[in-house]
């Protein structure tokens, strides 16, 4: 998404705080959308995202966001519980940056995707919503607010988070009863970042450890690696290994995904696959061409083994 500052406003609220900045970003798009199990039909959509930032009279860096497409509706309604849907807050300085709210855990944060390859986006996100995509981890089986530390040294950085959960005598985002004493999500990641041979490599490996209130506890670790070539090509794999999955011992499995992406002038294409060990595969195109000015022409499609294929084309707009 391509950020346009819509409007600043300088604030002065104590004698501690130099200055901050809001600033007003935002997505529309229209077209079509069909597929096996749907009839083909028109489709409209709007994200705006307030950002806050500011900087202390000491060099500190502190904001905010909050995504108005999310704020207020994918929050779940928890007592006990301060998350909000959409929302993140940090502070950053020498000594790394600290976020918390609604953001990626450190072993997603560590690991790229291989849908996000050289993506350009479509309008649906067919590309990324076959049965063989993984796009996330174990964020969000507790209250969906985590608490992320990281910090970069030259070409390596590294995070550690946790996601709470507060949930008392109900029913977790596992679907496990929650006895009020689970610690949660515990994660680890690293990056690293070089060129060889004219190749920009970027690393990523992390592991995660989900406590469901049963006697096991769900683990993962990942691994990523996208390699950046001259002339606009991009490909990447990823891997990620799962033991006790949902807490239950012996439920394993495993994902392998694979993506590509080739841009020249205008025009932007990408192609996916991954698979569960457990059987489940699909795969996913995309194909944009940008008309400048924050506007482009998206077209998607995703297949999944044995299921439904979806599709995709219309206009997207950044503001």
């Amino acid at each position: 998404m391509k950020k346009v500052l819509f409007a600043t406003t300088a604030l002065v609220a104590t004698a501690g705080v130099a200055s901050a900045e809001v600033a007003v970003s935002g997505y529309a798009e229209m077209g079509l959308a069909g597929g096996d199990s749907m009839e083909t039909q028109f489709i409209q959509d709007i994200d705006v995202t307030f950002t806050l930032t500011g900087t202390t009279d000491n060099g500190l860096t502190f904001g905010a966001a909050i995504d108005i497409d999310e704020g207020g509706s994918g929050a779940d309604a928890v007592a006990n519980d301060f998350e909000d849907g959409g929302v993140a807050v940090f502070i950053s300085g020498n000594f790394g940056t600290v976020t918390m709210g609604d953001t990626d855990g450190a072993l997603d944060w560590a690991l790229t995707e291989a849908g996000n390859v050289g993506n350009p986006g479509t309008l649906r996100d067919d590309e990324t919503g076959h049965g063989g995509y993984l796009g996330s981890y174990g964020d969000g089986s507790a209250d969906g607010q985590v608490l992320r530390y990281d910090y970069s040294f030259g070409d390596f950085a590294f995070a550690i988070s946790m996601e709470q959960d507060t949930r008392i005598g109900g029913v977790n985002n596992g679907g496990v009863v929650d006895a009020g004493d689970n610690s949660g999500n515990m994660a680890l990641g690293l990056r690293y970042s070089t060129s060889a041979g004219g190749v920009d490599l970027s690393l990523g490996l992390g592991y995660q450890s989900t406590d469901f209130g049963t006697a096991n506890d769900q683990t993962i670790i990942g691994a990523s690696v996208v390699a950046s070539f001259a002339g606009g090509f991009s490909a990447g794999i990823q891997y990620s290994d799962w033991s006790d999955v949902g807490g239950v011992a012996g439920a394993d499995n495993s994902h392998l995904g694979i993506g590509i992406g080739y841009s020249m002038d205008a025009i932007s294409l990408h192609a996916n696959y991954g698979e569960y060990d457990s059987g489940a595969s699909g795969f996913g195109l995309a194909a944009a061409y940008d008309l400048g000015g924050g506007a482009g022409l998206h077209l998607g499609y995703g297949s999944t083994d044995g299921g439904a294929d979806t599709w995709s084309f219309g206009l997207a707009m950044s503001f």
